[in-house]
């Protein structure tokens, strides 16, 4: 039987991560983003794991745990914190509950150092030997990476460093065509919405450039409108990703795709 986990996160950039990542490994995975939705699916669902953000709305974290343990239908369920403060004494208290297996900053997280925690609470082994295969492949590969997105930049520049490759890291299109006269990537993640000019008019200036055109470039956007896509592709981009339909390491499986 599947362990069910629910995560109750507030940023559904990374709960959406969480998510793809924890069905890819076969767990049984829900999703809230507010306080009052986690203790009416913890006492509807009765998870197996709480994963939970200490800041969420309409009831916090906090409240959230505090009437956790004052319920006797869920106040065993086992806890793994993720929070913005890393002060000692916090981390201190939270973690002499014996209920409470994890606390993560959230400043430091990687989806896949999550996946080892929830793996360790429930006893399982966890190999990433598809990582390996991605090293031999990726190393030394340089990927000019141009996304706003201070949390999804994070996360993800972590895992395709880990990978092997070589990142060159932009955060609108002025920095990416500033990167791109000093050096030539072997591929180009474009998100669509950038600060200034837009990922659309960033790839049509690549293919227009005799030294940068034959670059092959993936999209990677919240926009999920087939007219998007197709006009992603109509200028020239190899493949079009949408954000919340993707987990990391299919983002990183078409990469490898394109530079084989």
């Amino acid at each position: 039987m599947r362990e069910k986990i629910l995560i109750a996160i507030s940023d559904n950039t990374l709960s959406n991560l969480l998510v793809k990542e924890l069905k890819q490994d076969d767990y049984d995975v829900s999703a809230v983003s507010n306080g009052k939705d986690a203790l009416d699916t913890m006492r509807s669902l009765k998870p197996d794991l709480l994963l939970i953000d200490l800041v969420l709305p309409e009831i916090s974290g906090y409240d959230v745990l505090h009437e956790k343990s004052y319920d006797k239908l869920i106040t065993k369920i086992p806890i793994i914190i993720i929070s913005n403060s890393g002060m000692p004494i916090d981390m201190k208290r939270m973690l002499s509950t014996p209920i409470v297996k994890e606390y993560i900053i959230k400043a430091h997280i990687e989806p896949e150092e999550v996946i080892k925690k929830i793996a360790n609470v429930f006893n399982r082994n966890y190999l990433s030997s598809k990582n390996i295969k991605m090293e031999n492949k990726a190393k030394g590969k340089k990927i000019l990476w141009v996304e706003d997105d201070k949390l999804l930049s994070t996360i993800l520049s972590r895992k395709l460093e880990s990978s092997g490759f070589i990142l060159m890291k932009a955060n609108n299109g002025d920095e990416a065509f500033s990167l791109l006269s000093k050096d030539i990537p072997d591929i180009i993640i474009l998100d669509v919405l950038l600060p200034g000019i837009n990922g659309f008019d960033v790839l049509q200036k690549i293919k227009a450039d005799e030294r940068l055109r034959k670059i092959p470039v993936i999209m990677l956007s919240n926009m999920s409108k087939q007219s998007d896509i197709e006009k992603g592709k109509s200028l020239g981009a190899q493949k079009f990703i949408v954000k919340a339909a993707a987990s990391l390491d299919e983002i990183i499986k078409e990469v490898e795709k394109l530079l084989i």
